[in-house]
């Protein structure tokens, strides 16, 4: 028989209503279910249901507090953990479970995860601080009324890039430099270039094809 903080015998039961006795008990199984559990109370193997305010949710060989009554035994709270240190915030038998506060603050020391089919934040200010960000996914969309990245450098890597814009304005301080194999420009309007000075250096041919060419 497991012993109270392995240094004596178990507590005996404590009589706190006429019908109603706390104990200190040792976890034998955990159901499926996650709502009950075997306990151990002083050598007496007895079924549990783990009470709605025991959040921390127990495992095989905790020691709890429990309270028997005429409704059964329930698992109030885990005492001690002797098995692995980690423990699981939740719900009997997968609740619901909302946390609420003026300010929550959760911290890893060096991980923190977050896992689930949805994820949903909303902020009125949403602020990303790392030294380095990497969004890995089939499929990323972002929808505001304006959109500003500001960088030292930008690099953008794709198979195919395509932009649409109703009205597009490009501002190149210094140089504007564009490296391609093949170039077409397709406008359905007037074009029109103006520039102090302008090269074209062709290695074989330049043509130029219209009903009225002007030059001059």
């Amino acid at each position: 028989m497991k012993q109270s903080l392995r240094l004596g015998e178990p507590a005996p039961l404590r009589l706190i209503h006429d019908d109603c006795r706390m104990a200190y008990a040792w976890i034998v199984t955990c159901d499926a279910d996650l709502v009950h559990v075997t306990v151990e109370i002083a050598g007496d193997i007895r079924q549990a249901q783990i009470a709605t305010g025991c959040l921390v949710r127990p495992i095989v060989d905790d020691r709890v507090l429990t309270v028997a009554g005429t409704d059964g035994v329930f698992v109030l709270n885990v005492l001690e953990r002797i098995g692995p240190n980690y423990a699981t915030l939740a719900l009997p038998g997968h609740g619901n479970l909302a946390i609420e506060g003026e300010t929550l603050s959760l911290t890893g020391r060096q991980r923190l995860a977050l896992k689930s089919d949805r994820i949903d934040l909303q902020a009125r200010a949403l602020a990303f601080l790392a030294d380095s960000t990497t969004w890995l996914g089939k499929a990323l969309s972002a929808i505001v009324e304006r959109f500003h990245v500001s960088a030292r450098s930008h690099e953008t890597s794709a198979d195919m890039l395509i932009e649409k814009s109703v009205n597009r304005t490009t501002i190149v301080d210094q140089t504007d430099s564009l490296r391609a194999q093949l170039q077409t420009v397709k406008i359905t309007g007037v074009t029109a270039e103006t520039a102090q000075s302008k090269v074209i250096a062709v290695a074989d041919d330049l043509r130029m094809d219209g009903q009225r060419i002007t030059m001059g």
